[in-house]
């Protein structure tokens, strides 16, 4: 009888669908693939929602354009330069790819439904300028709400597919009943725009 061998595609597919079945989320599903498979954390979490660089990329530029980060799609992501973002700062003692900005890790929050904070470890944490650590660190976090009101419930596509998840991104797409209902203001609100 042959040896039947199953390639890592269908490998990550199956694990991700067993750790679904067990009603585990994407942060959990991240852990595990970034643990079993030696991944970086913002390769982790594209895997742990079944994407391909490509398909990445796709959901990237199409949130951008749609909350008017990128409304004609001019400087669009592409996988190659996702790959870099994703294995930056690289095996090596020098750091290597394309180090990620705290507005690319805001931007990748919201796609996959985590903070900028689960996006990073101690090798991204040991290269990274002070400056970035003190917005991640700031703005990485769940702010409190104040008035001890309830937040409307998450609008981001990539939380509404999460099990589990803090919400830092604005509503998806923008709408002003959104805004009207949220007594306090979101910490994504905070990041600035790029300028085109």
């Amino acid at each position: 009888m042959p040896i039947v061998r199953i390639t890592l595609p269908a490998e990550k597919r199956a694990l991700r669908e067993k750790m679904r079945a067990l009603g585990l989320g994407h942060r959990e599903i991240a852990a595990e693939f970034a643990r079993r498979y030696r991944l970086r954390p913002r390769a982790a979490w594209r895997e742990a929602h079944g994407w391909s660089l490509r398909e990445a990329t796709a959901q990237i530029n199409a949130y951008t354009g749609t909350v008017g980060l990128d409304p004609g799609g001019i400087s669009s992501m592409t996988a190659p330069h996702l790959c870099e973002h994703e294995n930056w700062p690289g095996p090596g003692a020098q750091p290597s790819g394309r180090r990620p900005s705290p507005y690319l890790l805001a931007l990748l929050a919201c796609v996959y439904g985590c903070t900028a904070a689960d996006l990073i470890d101690l090798a991204d944490r040991e290269q990274l300028p002070p400056a970035s650590l003190l917005i991640l660190d700031t703005y990485g976090q769940e702010i409190p709400n104040l008035r001890n009101e309830n937040r409307p419930p998450p609008t981001c596509p990539a939380h509404q597919r999460s099990l589990r998840g803090n919400n830092p991104c604005p509503p998806y797409p923008p709408s002003p009943t959104a805004e009207s209902q949220s007594p306090v203001s979101h910490p994504a609100s905070a990041v600035p725009r790029r300028r085109g």
